[in-house]
Protein backbone atom coordinates (compact mmCIF):
# COMPACT_ATOMS: atom_id res chain seq x y z
CA UNK A 1 0.00 0.00 0.00
CA UNK A 2 2.46 2.44 0.94
CA UNK A 3 4.41 1.55 -2.37
CA UNK A 4 1.64 3.31 -4.15
CA UNK A 5 2.00 5.56 -2.64
CA UNK A 6 5.33 6.46 -3.12
CA UNK A 7 5.01 5.69 -6.72
CA UNK A 8 2.88 9.02 -7.51
CA UNK A 9 5.18 10.73 -5.76
CA UNK A 10 8.54 9.73 -7.50
CA UNK A 11 6.08 9.99 -10.92
CA UNK A 12 5.43 13.81 -10.09
CA UNK A 13 8.75 14.46 -8.61
CA UNK A 14 9.57 12.95 -12.40
CA UNK A 15 7.20 14.93 -14.20
CA UNK A 16 8.78 18.27 -12.41
CA UNK A 17 11.93 17.44 -13.42
CA UNK A 18 11.58 16.74 -17.11
CA UNK A 19 9.26 20.29 -16.95
CA UNK A 20 12.38 22.30 -15.91
CA UNK A 21 14.45 20.96 -17.54
CA UNK A 22 13.95 22.95 -20.91
CA UNK A 23 14.45 26.61 -18.85
CA UNK A 24 17.27 25.16 -16.71
CA UNK A 25 19.16 24.87 -20.55
CA UNK A 26 18.17 27.86 -22.10
CA UNK A 27 19.31 29.54 -19.16
CA UNK A 28 22.65 28.29 -18.97
CA UNK A 29 22.96 28.69 -22.36
CA UNK A 30 21.99 32.68 -21.78
CA UNK A 31 24.55 32.88 -19.18
CA UNK A 32 27.57 31.33 -21.29
CA UNK A 33 26.75 33.54 -24.36
CA UNK A 34 26.67 36.52 -21.99
CA UNK A 35 30.08 36.33 -21.44
CA UNK A 36 30.94 36.69 -25.32
CA UNK A 37 30.40 40.61 -24.57
CA UNK A 38 31.99 41.00 -21.05
CA UNK A 39 35.01 39.51 -22.80
CA UNK A 40 35.26 41.49 -26.27
CA UNK A 41 34.58 44.36 -24.88
CA UNK A 42 37.36 44.14 -22.62
CA UNK A 43 39.22 43.91 -25.10
CA UNK A 44 37.98 46.38 -27.19
CA UNK A 45 38.85 48.07 -23.86
CA UNK A 46 42.31 47.34 -24.04
CA UNK A 47 43.16 48.48 -27.44
CA UNK A 48 41.01 52.05 -26.05
CA UNK A 49 43.76 52.07 -22.93
CA UNK A 50 46.62 51.38 -25.53
CA UNK A 51 45.21 54.49 -27.57
CA UNK A 52 45.49 56.81 -24.30
CA UNK A 53 48.44 55.76 -23.20
CA UNK A 54 49.94 56.88 -26.82
CA UNK A 55 47.89 59.81 -27.22
CA UNK A 56 46.19 60.98 -23.69
CA UNK A 57 42.74 60.76 -25.79
CA UNK A 58 40.70 57.62 -27.22
CA UNK A 59 40.29 56.73 -30.55
CA UNK A 60 38.31 59.63 -32.04
CA UNK A 61 36.85 57.07 -34.92
CA UNK A 62 33.01 56.21 -33.56
CA UNK A 63 32.62 52.72 -35.23
CA UNK A 64 29.65 50.73 -35.83
CA UNK A 65 27.10 49.03 -34.64
CA UNK A 66 28.35 46.29 -36.25
CA UNK A 67 26.49 44.13 -37.80
CA UNK A 68 23.99 45.97 -39.13
CA UNK A 69 21.54 43.18 -39.38
CA UNK A 70 20.37 41.76 -36.10
CA UNK A 71 21.98 37.93 -35.37
CA UNK A 72 18.37 36.96 -34.58
CA UNK A 73 17.96 37.53 -38.91
CA UNK A 74 20.50 35.34 -39.17
CA UNK A 75 18.99 32.21 -37.38
CA UNK A 76 20.85 33.49 -33.88
CA UNK A 77 24.15 33.97 -34.35
CA UNK A 78 26.07 36.08 -36.70
CA UNK A 79 28.53 34.14 -39.06
CA UNK A 80 32.61 35.96 -39.10
CA UNK A 81 32.35 38.26 -42.23
CA UNK A 82 35.60 40.53 -42.73
CA UNK A 83 33.89 43.30 -44.69
CA UNK A 84 31.95 44.15 -41.28
CA UNK A 85 34.80 44.95 -39.40
CA UNK A 86 36.92 46.45 -42.42
CA UNK A 87 35.80 50.13 -42.19
CA UNK A 88 38.67 52.85 -40.76
CA UNK A 89 37.18 53.03 -37.13
CA UNK A 90 37.55 49.20 -36.06
CA UNK A 91 40.76 48.68 -38.22
CA UNK A 92 42.07 51.64 -35.78
CA UNK A 93 40.97 49.86 -33.04
CA UNK A 94 42.61 46.59 -34.07
CA UNK A 95 39.20 44.83 -33.89
CA UNK A 96 37.44 41.71 -35.79
CA UNK A 97 35.51 38.92 -34.79
CA UNK A 98 36.59 35.45 -36.50
CA UNK A 99 34.04 33.03 -35.16
CA UNK A 100 30.07 32.95 -34.64
CA UNK A 101 29.01 35.76 -32.59
CA UNK A 102 25.23 36.85 -30.93
CA UNK A 103 26.00 40.52 -30.14
CA UNK A 104 25.90 44.21 -32.22
CA UNK A 105 29.17 46.16 -31.16
CA UNK A 106 29.66 49.83 -31.40
CA UNK A 107 32.11 52.58 -30.16
CA UNK A 108 31.23 55.96 -29.72
CA UNK A 109 34.15 58.80 -28.53
CA UNK A 110 33.29 61.76 -26.88
CA UNK A 111 34.49 64.79 -29.43
CA UNK A 112 37.27 65.75 -26.57
CA UNK A 113 38.68 62.32 -26.64
CA UNK A 114 37.99 62.51 -22.82
CA UNK A 115 35.48 59.60 -22.61
CA UNK A 116 34.05 56.78 -24.92
CA UNK A 117 31.44 54.18 -24.57
CA UNK A 118 31.75 50.38 -25.75
CA UNK A 119 28.57 49.03 -26.48
CA UNK A 120 26.89 45.66 -27.24
CA UNK A 121 23.60 44.72 -28.06
CA UNK A 122 22.19 41.02 -28.63
CA UNK A 123 18.71 39.23 -28.09
CA UNK A 124 20.34 35.86 -26.81
CA UNK A 125 17.56 33.85 -27.49
CA UNK A 126 15.56 35.54 -30.03
CA UNK A 127 12.71 36.23 -27.66
CA UNK A 128 12.26 40.31 -29.02
CA UNK A 129 13.94 41.16 -25.31
CA UNK A 130 17.65 42.25 -26.20
CA UNK A 131 20.70 42.41 -23.50
CA UNK A 132 22.62 45.58 -23.41
CA UNK A 133 26.55 45.16 -22.12
CA UNK A 134 27.85 48.91 -22.13
CA UNK A 135 31.90 49.75 -21.28
CA UNK A 136 32.15 53.28 -20.27
CA UNK A 137 35.95 54.70 -20.55
CA UNK A 138 37.02 57.49 -19.32
CA UNK A 139 40.42 59.29 -19.05
CA UNK A 140 41.55 61.15 -15.98
CA UNK A 141 44.61 62.55 -16.40
CA UNK A 142 47.17 59.51 -17.55
CA UNK A 143 44.66 57.03 -16.31
CA UNK A 144 41.78 54.83 -17.73
CA UNK A 145 38.88 54.06 -15.50
CA UNK A 146 36.36 51.58 -16.96
CA UNK A 147 32.73 51.53 -15.76
CA UNK A 148 30.08 48.44 -16.39
CA UNK A 149 26.88 48.85 -17.48
CA UNK A 150 25.10 44.85 -17.80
Amino acid sequence: MWWKRIRYVLALAALCAIATCPAAKRACVSERRAHEADDLLDYLGDRVAETVQLTGKVPPLAAGPSPQTSCCDQGGSCNPDAATWATPAWRALRFSIDNTYRYTYSYAPAPDGSSAVLRATGDLDCDGTPAHVELRITVTGSQVERTWTR
